[in-house]
């Protein structure tokens, strides 16, 4: 019964160390939330849910404005803690359902499922709102390192079509909302707006 016993304990702690190690594959080491590779398989699921059940489903894209400066200016231990910032506002905005993920660098993405145009527009906004309130400040020196923004860029689902245009139509949303002064949100219908009027 000892031998057994002992057997099951350790086939027990394999499970876990199992477990422990694919949440480790799964999760971006420094911000704590998923990763690029995990957000792919994440986002491919929802967009066939949302498809079989005709239900709405959004994307939106985040990039901390001039992020580059800031690790340049302060350094990179700086840049992981506004990095880590970013990524514990974004899960503070969300509910259950939504997924938060590292996309890449300093931009970030966030899969709203059964959310519409309008209400992820929201979400973004509410991230974009809560982030530029928050003031860095070195507690070593005391010296004021200014104010984190991002950027916003949101899409929704049109049925029937490839992820991939999904996800460029929330890029050249971001991209609009960088190149209209930062600190914004942008969605794939301004996108649409600005494209008429450059074309009139």
């Amino acid at each position: 019964a000892g031998l057994l016993g002992e057997s099951a304990a350790e086939i027990e702690q394999l499970k876990v160390n199992l477990e422990d190690t694919r949440r480790e594959a799964m999760t971006d080491a420094l911000t704590g939330i998923l990763n690029r590779s995990s957000f792919d398989a994440h986002i491919v699921r929802a967009l066939q849910e949302a498809q079989k059940s005709r239900q709405h489903l959004s994307l939106l894209m985040m990039d901390i404005d001039h992020f580059k400066k800031f690790n340049d200016t302060f350094g990179h231990q700086v840049g992981d803690k506004v990095l880590a910032l970013a990524a514990a506002t974004l899960k503070e905005c969300t509910k259950g359902q939504d997924i938060v993920a590292r996309y890449g660098g300093e931009e970030f993405a966030v899969i709203l499922p059964r959310t519409d145009l309008r209400g992820a527009a929201m979400v973004g906004e509410t991230v974009r709102r809560r982030i530029s309130e928050k003031e860095l400040v070195n507690r070593s020196t005391g010296e004021n390192m200014g104010q984190i923004t991002i950027s916003v860029g949101a899409s929704n689902l049109l049925h029937g079509e490839e992820l991939a245009e999904f996800v460029e139509r929330a890029d050249q949303a971001l991209y609009l909302a960088k190149r209209t002064g930062r600190n914004r949100v942008a969605t794939q219908d301004d996108v649409r707006a600005d494209a008429i009027a450059a074309d009139s």
